[in-house]
């Protein structure tokens, strides 16, 4: 299998800083962790933004398209952000969102004031627009394994038959690494395994600080998880395993399949990134920045 990707030459979305100087836009330091959907007929992704100032400072909005070439900020963002009081009034951050008819379940990290904690809350919504908290909040949240005791976090859903599983980045206090959960009912999930899924690469290896981001979804008769991984400099890139189970993953021996730039808007991150297929085609929409500030770029998989 071979592994080719095409890359946009610039971003299709930009943080607030890079468009306009406005410092004080809710998106202006960061733009980034995109998340496909569609709705109406339209294309969307959601977005994490992180705006100027002291502490996390993340929110959550969206962008939207016709086309796929050209994508637009929507004049209602943020569109979900933290709470007055709460376990998610520090921040909210990393919304995934998968559709089940015409409700859009959204899973996003939260954190409470006082201590950067990170735990899974869910909302919903019909309109993208509205969304409305789960009662029950955090559904998923720190367990007593010794890789994730510090956040849980980044998560995808992934249905297969009756059964939805949940991968997600576990944070041991210094670095992450990739877990699965399965529920039947999309709001309680039940860890599968004791230990990682996708561990951290060998010593000198382009994933051997650590991994997070995954995105799950089937080809040809196999699964595919997309990563997130972070080298010893801390370049960010986006790398490929395979499963025939969703519980054995084996990385692919060409990895990363998506690298930085030597010298563009992405030379050093090409990460945090969603995969879909639309209209028999891949696409990756990715975060990707040369310094501190992060933008979203995209771009085209292919499989030889």
């Amino acid at each position: 299998m071979k592994v080719t990707v095409i890359k946009r030459k610039q971003p299709i979305i930009k943080n607030a800083l890079s468009i306009n100087g406005n410092i004080f836009a809710w998106d202006s330091l960061w733009a980034y962790h995109p998340v496909f959907v569609t709705y109406k007929g339209e294309y969307y992704f959601t977005y994490t933004g992180k705006r100027f100032g002291k502490g996390v400072k993340h929110q959550i909005g969206f962008a939207k398209s016709k086309d796929l070439k050209t994508w637009e900020k929507l004049k209602q963002n943020p569109i979900f952000t933290e709470s007055a009081k709460g376990w998610d009034d520090d921040f909210v951050a990393h919304g995934y969102i998968y559709q089940k008819k015409n409700m859009y379940y959204m899973y996003y990290d939260g954190s409470k004031k006082g201590d950067w904690l990170e735990e899974i809350g869910l909302a919903t919504s019909t309109d993208l627009i509205h969304w409305e908290r789960h009662p029950k909040n955090p559904v998923f949240t720190l367990g007593k394994l010794w890789w994730e005791k510090r956040h849980v976090s980044r998560c995808c859903i992934y249905k297969e038959k009756n059964m939805y599983y949940m991968f997600y980045a576990g944070n041991d206090g210094k670095w992450e690494r990739i877990g699965i959960a399965s529920s039947k009912s999309l709001t309680s999930f039940n860890r599968l395994s004791k230990e990682p899924v996708l561990s951290t690469g060998k010593p000198g290896e382009w994933d051997e600080m650590s991994i997070s981001d995954p995105r799950v979804l089937k080809y040809k008769n196999k699964y595919l998880m997309f990563y997130s991984g972070i080298d010893a400099k801390g370049k960010e890139r986006t790398g490929l395993a395979v499963s025939k189970d969703l519980i054995h993953w084996e990385k692919y021996d060409k990895n990363p399949i998506l690298t930085v730039s030597q010298k563009g808007w992405d030379s050093a991150s090409s990460s945090r990134a969603d995969v879909k297929i639309i209209n028999g085609k891949m696409y990756i929409f990715y975060s990707g920045r040369k310094s501190k500030f992060y933008s979203i770029g995209m771009a085209e998989i292919k499989f030889t």
